[in-house]
């Protein structure tokens, strides 16, 4: 049953032993990236792991471009956290030495407060300076250049991506980890590095097996990717590696298949790599993934606030549109009825005037004219007529529609006013 379902067993410890003692460590994009947000001490260490380790270290092609792609982002992201900090104190230091209002603060208190926040401020600014820097001169990167040198991995030609892309939109469709979670990304764009971004995390998973394929090693896997497509999940626990990763690695690579967070792969090098690794740096990195968790999901929760907003702001143009339909329609409607009044009124004179002249039984030179008129005007009242009923058919359509996006708006506030009534 093993052999079967090797996702779905745990490996003793003196197995997993060797296992670390023959495998390659193969490090995702974020790994590096989180580097910019660890304090010094803990990047420090992870380094000082990283460089004892790195005869068996490798990094995906893919995993070493999305690093170079995004650290600029994150570093701008580490930037705006010293400002917001730096807000935050101005806002309470304001609010205490406000002496109108509640809470109340001594002047000898608030002055010792004050030189306190302005010390803070002083060792924030200098601090973002520091991580400023490293825009132009990054002794980060450099540490992970100089650990990884002739250790990642070489491109996918464009052909063997092309193949990728396609086989990966199946596997999207069939839920086939890893990858899938990204499904929602667009990959219409002509452009082709956009096309790819939406098959990253499959094309870095190909590029693993292939290593490993190459090498004849196991592999495990550091990442803090914390997507469904990769981990097997339960009641909100994390089991480990989905299992049919595991799977595939051993059907295609015939070798064993391993994958932690950072927090996990530093426990278990100190275990299984006789590291020395502090309590207090795992606890960290478990923080710096927890605050990563809660943005992620206030960044979600603004991203569904800002849909919703656009979907409100739809709404109301679409009535307003419909609105001014509405009106147009009455307007129309009017103006034919008008319309039908005249004609009915000039058919009818036409009638008149045609019974005086075949009652004289005297030949009129202006009978046919008469009768042509009358023609004219018949052809024009069915043409008005029609309009006439094409326009009531609308209009009546038109109003069951304004009543249905009523409805719906009426629907939508509702909903708006019971998730957050302040929102409303």
């Amino acid at each position: 049953m093993k052999d079967l379902f090797p996702g779905h067993f745990k490996e003793s410890e003196i197995r997993l032993r060797e296992i670390w003692g023959t495998s390659l460590f193969v490090f995702d994009a974020n790994i590096l990236l989180n580097l910019y947000r660890y304090s010094d001490t803990t990047r420090s260490e992870f380094l000082r792991i990283l460089e004892k380790i790195k005869d068996r270290a490798w990094i995906p092609h893919r995993a070493a471009e999305e690093y170079l792609n995004n650290r600029l982002s994150v570093i701008d992201q580490q930037e705006r956290s010293y400002d917001e900090t730096q807000k935050s104190i101005e806002t309470l230091k304001s609010d205490l030495e406000n002496a109108r209002q509640h809470p109340f603060v001594s002047n000898s208190t608030m002055a010792k407060v004050s030189r306190v926040f302005d010390e803070l401020c002083e060792e924030l600014n200098k601090n973002k300076a520091v991580h400023t820097n490293r825009i132009s001169n990054d002794e980060i990167k450099g540490a992970i250049s100089a650990i990884f040198e002739n250790r990642v991995g070489s491109p996918y030609e464009k052909d063997k991506l092309v193949e990728l892309i396609s086989e990966g939109e199946e596997r999207y469709r069939q839920k086939i980890p890893p990858g899938f979670k990204d499904g929602s990304k667009s990959g219409d764009s002509e452009i082709f590095v956009e096309k790819c971004r939406k098959y990253g995390d499959l094309i870095v998973w190909a590029q693993v097996i292939d290593k490993a394929i190459d090498s004849g090693k196991g592999v495990v896997l550091v990442t803090d990717d914390k997507k469904e497509d990769w981990w097997e999940k339960f009641k909100g626990r994390t089991v480990g590696p989905r299992p049919e990763l595991i799977k595939e690695f051993k059907d295609r690579a015939n070798s064993t298949f391993h994958m932690y967070q950072a927090d996990r792969f530093l426990e278990l090098a100190r275990e299984n790599l006789d590291e020395q690794v502090s309590d207090e740096i795992v606890e960290e990195i478990r923080e710096v993934r927890r605050r990563d968790k809660l943005a992620n999901k206030r960044r979600k929760e603004m991203e569904y606030l800002n849909r919703r907003k656009i979907e409100m702001n739809h709404l109301f143009q679409e009535l307003e549109h419909s609105k001014h339909k509405l009106m147009s329609h009455e307007k129309e409607l009017q103006m034919l009825q008008q319309r039908m009044q005249e004609l009915d009124a000039a058919r009818n004179n036409i009638r008149h005037r045609q019974e005086h002249l075949s009652r004289d039984d005297i030949e009129n030179p202006d009978f046919e004219r008469f009768m042509n008129q009358y023609s004219a005007l018949s052809a024009e009242h069915a043409q008005v007529r029609n309009n006439l009923e094409r326009s009531s058919i609308e209009y009546k359509e038109m109003q069951i529609h304004m009543i249905e996006l009523e409805n719906e708006v009426a629907h939508r506030m509702k909903i708006i006013e019971q998730e957050n009534p302040e929102d409303s």
